[in-house]
């Protein structure tokens, strides 16, 4: 008879911790600075995104890449962690006029200010042929290619 009263009283001090604890544990929220940039080769697409400066932050955002024909285009970040494709330095391949959209998740380190994530338009792929003779071709390349980016 005794231990259900003392245990009703340890789940009580328990969850009135939990709840005291509760704001100090939640992580701030890194914000992108979203919207959509049409870029040339060789150009950069750079959304801002504000984080804290005294820890890391979280993110949860959006970006999708639109080509109107071939095009490599190369993923960038300044102070970002990804928990989610694609990863900093990656390449995103387009043989053709295609579009690329990302559910991203991941931290920001701590930083001075100027954390980014932004995208590269490094060239067009090159046809190529395998040694049996059999030749892979790539659709025109692209003039451009459009980056969005936002946040949920």
């Amino acid at each position: 008879m005794i231990t259900q009263p003392i245990t009703a009283r340890v789940a009580a001090a328990s969850f009135s911790l939990m709840l005291l604890a509760s704001p100090a544990l939640a992580s701030e929220q890194a914000t992108i600075d979203g919207g959509t940039q049409t870029i040339a080769l060789g150009e950069r697409a750079s959304f801002p995104v504000a984080a804290s400066g005294a820890g890391s932050t979280e993110f949860s955002g959006w970006c999708e890449v639109k080509a109107t024909g071939a095009a490599s285009v190369v993923f960038d970040a300044r102070d970002y962690i990804p928990l989610s494709e694609p990863a900093v330095g990656d390449v995103i391949n387009f043989p053709r006029r295609g579009t690329r959209r990302f559910e991203m998740t991941g931290t920001f380190q701590k930083s001075a200010g100027n954390s980014y994530i932004g995208f590269y338009f490094s060239g067009v792929p090159a046809a190529f042929c395998f040694g049996s003779g059999a030749c892979s071709t790539v659709e025109e390349g692209s003039a451009s290619v459009t980056a969005s980016c936002g946040q949920y």
